[in-house]
């Protein structure tokens, strides 16, 4: 399936432009996200007619995955250490948040009404 969002959309988060082993890198990425994103969601079949923000979803995921594509939790060089939060996914998985966005976007939240038959007759 094609992806939700494009490598264009997520270069201009980075602010440069990706090529080879990078670029191909990005592909894979916006390709996870968008599958992480439909499994929360809806298919999408067409991603021009998405939801805006499941697009800033996948490309919140791919981001993360771009930036960080060897899923490391913390460095240290020297006297100064980095440290991510580790309730951050790693790799183009999603936060609870965005799985919250997602499935609202998709409208799985809220309250529903289902009808129901019971003994040949309805509740």
């Amino acid at each position: 399936m094609i992806p939700l969002a494009d490598v264009a959309a997520l270069e201009g988060r980075l602010g440069r432009t990706l090529t080879g082993d990078e670029r191909t890198q990005a592909e894979a990425a916006l390709v996870a996200a968008s599958a992480q994103v439909r499994a929360y969601g809806l298919p999408w079949p067409d991603p021009v007619k998405a939801p805006a923000i499941v697009v800033t979803v996948v490309l919140d995921a791919a981001e993360r995955k771009a930036r960080n594509p060897e899923g490391f939790r913390s460095e240290t060089q020297g006297g100064y250490t980095y440290q991510l939060p580790a309730s951050l996914p790693v790799a183009a998985g999603l936060t609870p948040s965005e799985v919250t966005q997602v499935q609202r976007a998709a409208g799985f939240l809220g309250i529903h009404s289902v009808p129901m038959e019971t003994l040949g007759g309805s509740l």
